[in-house]
C-alpha cells in the first residue's frame, strides 16, 4: 500500500478556515432557528438548519482526514443541534 503524502501547511490552514467558517454559519443559523428569524434572507426551518450542520460535519471530517489520515471523532447532526 502506498504511503499517504502529508498535506501542506497551507492546505491544513485552508481546511481549518473552512471549519471555522461553517461553524460560525451553523451557530448563526441555530440562533435564527430558535428565534424564528431569517438567516441569509431565508427563514430557517429544521431542514435548512440540518444542511448547515452537515456542511460543518463534512468540513470537520476533511480536516481530520488531512491531519490524521482518518476520522477520529465522528460528529452527528442531532448532537450538534442539541448544544
Amino acid at each position: 500500500m502506498a504511503r499517504r503524502t502529508p498535506p501542506t501547511p497551507e492546505e491544513v490552514e485552508r481546511r481549518r478556515a473552512e471549519v471555522k467558517r461553517t461553524e460560525h454559519e451553523l451557530e448563526d443559523a441555530k440562533l435564527a432557528y430558535y428565534n424564528s428569524a431569517e438567516y441569509m434572507e431565508k427563514p430557517v426551518d429544521y431542514e435548512r438548519l440540518k444542511e448547515f450542520a452537515e456542511a460543518f460535519i463534512a468540513a470537520n471530517h476533511e480536516l481530520q482526514k488531512a491531519l490524521y489520515g482518518r476520522v477520529r471523532i465522528r460528529l452527528d447532526v442531532s448532537r450538534l443541534l442539541r448544544e
